[in-house]
């Protein structure tokens, strides 16, 4: 399998954000030593890049062109209140790729398959609950990879609070 990266120009073709040594020294450079084998590491950046993909309804902006292979580069993309280049990938777009192939790495899925219920045993009253072991398919909690792309998603509701006084 080959890596083709995408780097604002609208590579054909492009499955990538990063290149197996942009992934290996990010791993490198937090103490993480990546499969020594290129063909298990192609597999894990593409495994991210699917993850990247499956958030694009959650994405600011709009992509470039209706033709081009992945969700960046991105039209009104805003990061701490600065417009994003039309040519422009992230680096933080990147950092989360490189950060879900170390979530791979680790033997994480990072996007399971739910397996039916996961409750093993359920009694009413007075209430006992028993979950199954590997609860189903339940969405690992990756607070590193959602605080790296959190910048890029849309605009939060924001709540108003009025205290009288």
């Amino acid at each position: 399998m080959t890596i083709t990266v995408e780097n604002g120009t609208l590579v054909a073709n492009a499955n990538s954000y990063v290149t197996l040594a942009e992934a290996r020294a990010y791993a490198t450079a937090r103490g993480i030593t990546l499969s020594i084998t290129d063909s298990v590491v192609e597999v894990q950046v593409i495994k991210a890049m699917d993850y990247l993909e499956a958030q694009r309804a959650r994405y600011q902006g709009m992509k470039v062109s209706e033709t081009q292979c992945l969700q960046f580069p991105r039209y009104e993309l805003y990061i701490d209140g600065i417009l994003i280049a039309e040519t422009t990938i992230p680096d933080i777009l990147k950092q989360a790729q490189c950060r879900l192939v170390m979530e791979i790495n680790a033997g994480i899925d990072i996007m399971p398959t739910r397996t039916g219920a996961s409750i093993k045993k359920e009694t009413v009253g007075p209430i006992s609950v028993e979950y199954s072991e590997g609860a189903g398919g339940l969405a690992p909690e990756m607070s590193m990879v959602e605080a790296l792309l959190d910048p890029l998603y849309g605009t939060k509701n924001v709540g108003i609070t009025t205290i009288r006084v």
